[in-house]
C-alpha cells in the first residue's frame, strides 16, 4: 500500500491496541474539567435592551422626527461604542460605589502578592487614578454591548457573581447611558443658545447703530432739504422731535434721580423731586412723628406707637413714590413713542418730496441697512428664545425596552459546552497520545502492532520464560529440558517460518546442487532484548531437528554464547581474526560442541581491544562464513545491537535470512524502525526480514485456550 494512502485498519489497529490509554486520557481531562467546573465561582449575566431612534427629537416640531435610514446603521453602532465608553462606566462605578465593592472594588491579586513574595514590589491597595484604572479594567471586563444583528436594539449585559448585582448594574448602565445622553443634548442645545445671544447682543447694537444713522442722516439734512423743497412743516417736526427727545431725556434723568432717592429712602429728595402735594403732606408728615420719636422716652408704649406712625407713613411715601415712579416712565415712553411716530412722518414727508437722487439714494440704503439690521435682530431673537424653550423639552432618542431582570441560572462557566469540548479534546488527546506512544515512545505489545509498525511479517511470539538456575544454564536450555514447553513450541515456530522464508527466498540455481548452507542472522536495536539467547535456541533446535548447524558469536564487543553453553575458553573468534592463533588452534579453543545437542558453535573469549568493523571486513571472516555454508545446513550469526555498534551492518550482507527480534513492550518503536530500515540498505536483495516479539509477559491468549498442549 501506497505509504501516501491511509490506512484505516492500522489506525483502527492503533486505536484498539492502545484503548486502555485513551480511555485514561479521557478520563484524567474530563476529572481535571470537571474539578475545574467545580472550583469556578459561577457569574450570571444580567441584559437589558435598548432601543435606538436615529430620528432628530423636536417637541416644538414634531415634523422633524422623520429621519434619514442612510445612516442608521452607522448611527446605532456609535451608540453602542458610546454606551461601552470609559464616560458611562467611570459614571455607573461612581454612582455605585464599586471601588469598594467586594466583587469588582480594589484588591490585591495573586500576581502583587507573587511580586511582594519575591520582594520585586511592595504590597499596598492600588489608590487614586490607579485604583479606578483597576476597577474600570475589571468592570469593562465584565461587561458586554452588541447590537442585535441589523435592528435599532442593543444589548446591555453585565456579569456577576450576585444575579442582582448582575441586573442592577445593567439597569444602571442604561440609565445613565440615557441621562448623559438627555444632558449633552441638552448641554448642546445650550450651547447653541448662549452662541445665538451673543449675536443677539451684535445685532441689537446693529439696529440701533443702523437707526440712529438714518436717523442722524434725516435729522441733519432736514434744513437742506426744507430749503430745497419749499416745505416748513418738516423744521416744525424736527423741532417737534428735538422738544421731545429733551423731554424724554429731562423725565429719564428725573426717572434715575427719584429711583436712586427711593432706594435711599431719601424722602426729602423725592419731595422736592416730585413736587407733588400728597407726597409732600406725608413727608411733613415723617418729619414731625421723627421729631417726636426722638422726645419720646425710649421704649415706652407712646414710642412703640409712634414707630408704628412712622412704619405706615414711609410705606405711604414708598407706595407715592412707586406710583410717581411709574407716571414718570410712562411719560417718557410716551415721549418716546411720540417721537419715533414723529421721525416716521418726518421720513415719509421727506421721501414724498422732490429730492434729488443721490439723497435719495443714501436715504434708501440707510433705510435697507436698518431693515435688514431689524430682521436678523428678530430672527436671532426669536431663535434664541425657541433654543432655550428646546433645552427644557429635550427627550433622549434611545429608551429602555426591556430592563434587566435577576437570571435564574448561571451564564458561565457552560457546564454542557465545556464538558463537550473537553471530551472532544479529551477524544483527540487519547489518539494523538496513542499515535505518539504507538510510533515513537511506547514498545509492542501486541502482534499486529508490530506488523502495523515495522511493515514486517512476525514470525513467532515468544513467551517469557524463566531459567531454574539449579538445573539450567541458559533459558535455551529449555529446548532440551521441557521440549513440550511453550517456549520450545515457539522456538519451533520460529524455524519454520525462518525455513519457509528461505525455501521462497531462494531460487534454485544449477550451482545449488552442491550443498550450501543458509545463513540466519539474529539482529536487535538494543542490547537487552534477550538476542544471544533467542539465537542459541534457534540453533539447538536446528541441530535436534537433524540438521547440522554452526552458531557464530559475532558480538565482539559483549560475546556471550560461551556463558549460555557453560564452557570458559581462553581464545574467542576475536584472537582468530586478529591473528593471534593458527588454525589448529582454532579447531580446539573456538569451534566447540554443545554438550547437549549437535550443535557446533563458534564463541568468543573476551571483550575486543581493537574496532570491531574492521574485524568484519577483514578477508578471514568472510572465509569462514565461505568456509562452513557447505559444512553446515545452517549457520546462525550472534550479531550486535545495530543502534550501538555498526558491525551488525555489515554482517547483514552475509545473511540469508535476518531474525529481528524486538523485546516486548520495551524496544521503543521508532528506533526499531531506525534499525529495520540501516538493515535493508545494506542486506542483500534476496534477503528476507522477519521479526520476533520475544519475552512475552504473562500468558499469551492463544496459549491460554491451548494450555493443555504445553507442559513447562
Amino acid at each position: 500500500m501506497d505509504d501516501a494512502e491511509i490506512d484505516f485498519r492500522h489506525i483502527f489497529g492503533i486505536v484498539r491496541r492502545q484503548i486502555r490509554l485513551i480511555l485514561a486520557t479521557i478520563a484524567i481531562v474530563l476529572a481535571v474539567a470537571g474539578i475545574a467546573l467545580f472550583s469556578i465561582t459561577p457569574l450570571y449575566t444580567g441584559t437589558a435592551l435598548v432601543l435606538v431612534d436615529p430620528s432628530r427629537k423636536n417637541l416644538l416640531d414634531p415634523s422633524s422626527a422623520l429621519g434619514s435610514t442612510s445612516a442608521d446603521s452607522a448611527r446605532v453602532e456609535s451608540e453602542v461604542e458610546i454606551v461601552d465608553s470609559d464616560a458611562v462606566l467611570l459614571s455607573v462605578i461612581a454612582e455605585k460605589g464599586l471601588v469598594t465593592d467586594p466583587e469588582f472594588g480594589v484588591k490585591i491579586g495573586l500576581r502583587d502578592r507573587l511580586l511582594a513574595f519575591l520582594r520585586i514590589r511592595d504590597l499596598r491597595l492600588p489608590a487614586g487614578e490607579e485604583a479606578l484604572g483597576n476597577v474600570l479594567a475589571k468592570f469593562k471586563n465584565n461587561v458586554s454591548v452588541s447590537r442585535r444583528g441589523l435592528t435599532y436594539l442593543i444589548a446591555v449585559s453585565v456579569r456577576s457573581e450576585d444575579p442582582a448585582r448582575a441586573a442592577e448594574l445593567a439597569n444602571a448602565i442604561t440609565t445613565t447611558y440615557i441621562r448623559l445622553q438627555i444632558e449633552s443634548k441638552t448641554s448642546n442645545t445650550r450651547d447653541s443658545r448662549d452662541i445665538v445671544e451673543r449675536q443677539v447682543a451684535d445685532a441689537e447694537s446693529a439696529v440701533i447703530s443702523a437707526e440712529k444713522a438714518y436717523d442722524d442722516f434725516i435729522l441733519s439734512n432736514v434744513n437742506a432739504i426744507a430749503e430745497q423743497t419749499g416745505r416748513t412743516d418738516l423744521t416744525t417736526m424736527r423741532g417737534r422731535i428735538d422738544q421731545l427727545l429733551s423731554e424724554r431725556s429731562m423725565t429719564e434723568n428725573r426717572v434715575q434721580a427719584l429711583r436712586q432717592s427711593v432706594s435711599q429712602s431719601d424722602w426729602q429728595s423725592v419731595a422736592d423731586n416730585l413736587q407733588d402735594a400728597a407726597v409732600a403732606e406725608l413727608n411733613r408728615q415723617r418729619m414731625e412723628l421723627e421729631r417726636s420719636l426722638a422726645q419720646a422716652e425710649s421704649g415706652s408704649a407712646r414710642a412703640v406707637n409712634l414707630r408704628a406712625e412712622l412704619d405706615k407713613i414711609n410705606a405711604g411715601l414708598k407706595e407715592q413714590s412707586t406710583t410717581a415712579l411709574q407716571q414718570l416712565q410712562n411719560s417718557a415712553a410716551t415721549y418716546e413713542q411720540e417721537a419715533a411716530t414723529l421721525r416716521r412722518d418726518l421720513s415719509s414727508a421727506i421721501l414724498n418730496s422732490n429730492l434729488p437722487a443721490d439723497m435719495l439714494a443714501q436715504i434708501y440704503r440707510l433705510q435697507q441697512i436698518s431693515r435688514n439690521a431689524t430682521t436678523q435682530y428678530q430672527t436671532l431673537l426669536a431663535r434664541s428664545q425657541a433654543l432655550e424653550t428646546e433645552a427644557a423639552l429635550q427627550i433622549a432618542d434611545s429608551r429602555v425596552v426591556s430592563p434587566a431582570y435577576p437570571p435564574n441560572r448561571p451564564s458561565s462557566p457552560k457546564v454542557p459546552l465545556i464538558l463537550g469540548v473537553a471530551t472532544l479534546f479529551a477524544i483527540g488527546a487519547g489518539l494523538a497520545l496513542a499515535f505518539i506512544f504507538e510510533n515513537f515512545v511506547g514498545g509492542f505489545t501486541d502482534e499486529e502492532q508490530v506488523q502495523a509498525v515495522t511493515r514486517l511479517p512476525l514470525a513467532t511470539v515468544v513467551p517469557r520464560h524463566t531459567a531454574n538456575t539449579a538445573a539450567m544454564h541458559s533459558v535455551s536450555d529449555a529446548l532440551v529440558d521441557s521440549p513440550l514447553s511453550m517456549y520450545a513450541e515457539s522456538i519451533r515456530r520460529l524455524r519454520a517460518t525462518l525455513d519457509n522464508a528461505l525455501q521462497n527466498s531462494m531460487a534454485p540455481k544449477p550451482e545449488d546442487a552442491k550443498k550450501a548452507g543458509r545463513v540466519i542472522m539474529l539482529s536487535s536495536a538494543m542490547p537487552g532484548e534477550g538476542k544471544s539467547t533467542l539465537a542459541l535456541s534457534l540453533a539447538r533446535t536446528l541441530a535436534l531437528s537433524g540438521a547440522s548447524t554452526l552458531i557464530i558469536d559475532c558480538d565482539f564487543r559483549k560475546p556471550s554464547i560461551q556463558r549460555h553453553l557453560n564452557i570458559e575458553p581462553s581464545n574467542g573468534l576475536v584472537d582468530f581474526l586478529i591473528g593471534d592463533i593458527g588454525s589448529d588452534e582454532l579447531l580446539q579453543n573456538i569451534v566447540r560442541s554443545d554438550p547437549k545437542t549437535s550443535l557446533t558453535a563458534v564463541v568468543g573469549a573476551r571483550r575486543a581491544d581493537v574496532p570491531t568493523d574492521q574485524l568484519l571486513t577483514q578477508e578471514k571472516f568472510s572465509r569462514l562464513i565461505q568456509t562452513a555454508r557447505p559444512r553446515f545446513d545452517y549457520i546462525v550469526l550472534d550479531s550486535p545491537p545495530i543502534e550501538p555498534v555498526v558491525d551488525g551492518l555489515y554482517l547483514a550482507k552475509y545473511a540469508d535470512v535476518i531474525t529481528f527480534v524486538i523485546r516486548w513492550a520495551r524496544t521503543p518503536q521508532r528506533m526499531c524502525v531506525n534499525a529495520i530500515q540501516r538493515l535493508n540498505q545494506t542486506k542483500n536483495e534476496r534477503c528476507r526480514i522477519l521479526t520476533v516479539l520475544n519475552q512475552q509477559e504473562g500468558k499469551h491468549s492463544f496459549y491460554n485456550t491451548y494450555s493443555d498442549y504445553y507442559s513447562e
